[in-house]
């Protein structure tokens, strides 16, 4: 649980557990979220609910874990307010001393794979990012009785932009008291870590045999295009002959093409 000097410090700030909502363009959580911040609703009471509380019976294990595992841990439960913004903060889990970045830790049950988990703690691991300048997020997971799998999240900077440019347009509504305009979603950023066989795609072995096939062709030509650039006078603007024609444009650019009849 929070403590009294953790909650006052997070008072009406965007803190990474609620500015998911105007990523994900969750109209009710939205309108929560807004209600909260303006005094109208109060915020919802967890100690009820079993997986949060399993999460936060099974963080202090994850995090020791971590620091055993991986690297040294340190600013357990610490308040950060943004750097830049006033109406940002995040809290956080802990933070690696090696990498220098937050190390949030989650439990899950293991009913969904990885990347699904991943995703959805995407806003929360990117705004840990940005309030405290790192390049990077840890995220220790817990899946179902297994050992914690770490995985890292990178500082997605377009990506916290768009969360800010709402951040600040969410916080003008609750500063007006005029309930705030739902936007369209924002895909989390991809992380590209898979590997795909393709073999069995038509399409691409298909298009795959081309490239191949047709693949030393595009080569020679390549290198016959660069040496008759290279033959182009310097103070010509067409030169033509024997079936292709380059022109100069006013940027200096030399084009290659076949000459018209």
């Amino acid at each position: 649980m929070l403590t009294p000097e953790q909650q006052a410090l997070r008072k009406g700030r965007l803190t990474a557990s609620r500015i998911g909502v105007l990523m994900t363009a969750d109209s009710a959580g939205i309108l929560k979220l807004y209600k909260e911040l303006i005094g109208e609703e109060e915020p919802e009471d967890l100690s009820q609910v079993w997986a949060v509380q399993l999460g936060t019976a099974t963080e202090p294990l994850n995090l020791s874990w971590y620091a055993m595992k991986v690297n040294p841990v340190s600013r357990r439960g610490e308040v950060v307010v943004h750097p830049d913004y006033d109406w940002g903060a995040c809290t956080l889990d802990a933070w690696d001393d090696v990498l220098g970045c937050c190390v949030e830790a989650k439990h899950c049950s293991g009913r969904e794979p990885l990347p699904v988990i991943i995703e959805r703690y995407q806003p929360q691991c990117q705004w840990l990012a940005s309030c405290t300048r790192a390049s990077q997020t840890a995220i220790s997971i817990i899946i179902g009785v297994s050992a914690p799998i770490v995985e890292y999240i990178p500082f997605d900077p377009e990506y916290c932009a768009e969360m800010i440019r709402r951040g600040e347009q969410f916080m003008a509504a609750v500063k007006a008291r005029r309930v705030p305009v739902a936007l369209d979603p924002v895909a989390a950023p991809i992380i590209a870590e898979m590997t795909y066989d393709m073999a069995s795609n038509n399409v691409w072995a298909d298009s795959a045999a081309e490239w191949l096939a047709t693949r030393p062709f595009a080569d020679r030509c390549e290198a016959a295009s660069k040496i008759l650039k290279a033959a182009v006078p310097a103070d010509a603007k067409k030169a033509h002959g024997c079936g292709v024609q380059i022109t100069r444009d006013r940027s200096n650019r030399l084009s290659l093409r076949e000459a018209r009849t």
